[in-house]
C-alpha cells in the first residue's frame, strides 16, 4: 500500500521507511468463481468491497464495463474502485466497515454482494444480518509471512488485522513505539499488544504516512 512515490515522499521529510510484508494475499480464480463473478458482471447489482485487493481480483474477472451500485471503504478501496469500475455509481464510502454497514441499512438495500478475503471480519454481516439478503463471496486468501524482525524503528505502519497478528505472533511491541494503524478495526486488533496507537484518516497508505508526518514533525 505505499508506492515508490509515497516512499519518495517520505523520503524528503527525513523519513526512512522499511517495507516488509508480514500477509501475503492469494486470488481465488477457480471455475466456480469465475462463473459467478462473470454472470454478476452482466447484473446491476449492489455491491461492498471493504478491502482494495478484492476489487483488484473481482476486476481481473469482468469485462471492465460493469454498471453495479457500490459501497466501498474510504482510501485505497475506493481508488481502486474508481479506477477499475468507472461506470459503476459508488453510492456510499465510509472509514470503517461498521458506518459502511449503517450506510447499507440506512439505504434500505435488500441485496447485496460482499466480495472479500478469506480473513475478513464479522462486521458486515452482523450488521446486515435480517436487514439486508447479503451474498459472501471470497475472491482472495490470506497468509501470515511471519519475520523475527532485529531493527529498532520510532514507528510500525499496520494495514489489517491479519498482520498485526502475525507481527506480534513473533515480535513485541513496546509502548514506545508509534503504531499507526489503517482503521479502526486494524487499531483494536493491536490494543492487546500496545497503548500507542495512532488511527490514520481514512485507508490509505497517503494518509498513513501523513500521520506520521504530523507524528514525528516532520511536516
Amino acid at each position: 500500500m505505499l508506492d515508490d512515490a509515497l516512499l519518495a515522499n517520505a523520503a524528503d521529510h527525513e523519513m526512512d521507511i522499511l517495507c516488509l510484508p508480514f500477509i501475503d494475499t492469494v486470488p481465488i480464480a477457480d471455475k466456480a468463481t469465475t462463473d459467478v463473478i462473470s454472470r454478476l458482471s452482466d447484473q446491476s447489482i449492489t455491491a461492498i468491497f471493504t478491502s482494495s485487493k478484492a476489487v483488484a481480483v473481482v476486476a481481473a474477472l469482468t469485462s471492465g464495463s460493469i454498471n453495479w451500485n457500490i459501497y466501498s471503504l474510504f482510501g485505497a478501496t475506493r481508488e481502486q474502485v474508481h479506477k477499475y469500475f468507472p461506470q459503476s455509481a459508488v453510492h456510499a464510502t465510509a472509514a470503517d466497515s461498521a458506518s459502511l454497514a449503517d450506510e447499507i441499512v440506512g439505504a434500505g438495500v435488500k441485496e447485496a454482494y460482499f466480495f472479500c478475503g478469506d480473513k475478513r471480519m464479522d462486521t458486515i454481516p452482523e450488521k446486515l444480518a435480517g436487514k439486508t439478503d447479503l451474498k459472501q463471496l471470497v475472491v482472495y486468501t490470506t497468509h501470515e509471512v511471519v519475520h523475527k524482525v532485529e531493527q529498532s524503528f520510532d514507528g510500525i505502519f499496520f494495514f489489517s488485522p491479519s498482520a498485526v497478528k502475525s507481527f506480534c505472533s513473533a515480535n513485541h511491541i513496546g509502548n514506545e513505539i508509534a503504531c499507526f494503524a489503517v482503521g479502526s478495526t486494524t487499531a483494536r486488533s493491536l490494543q492487546p499488544f500496545t497503548q500507542n496507537i495512532i488511527v490514520a484518516a481514512e485507508a490509505s497508505g497517503q494518509a498513513m504516512i501523513k500521520k506520521a508526518k504530523e507524528t514525528f514533525g516532520k511536516i
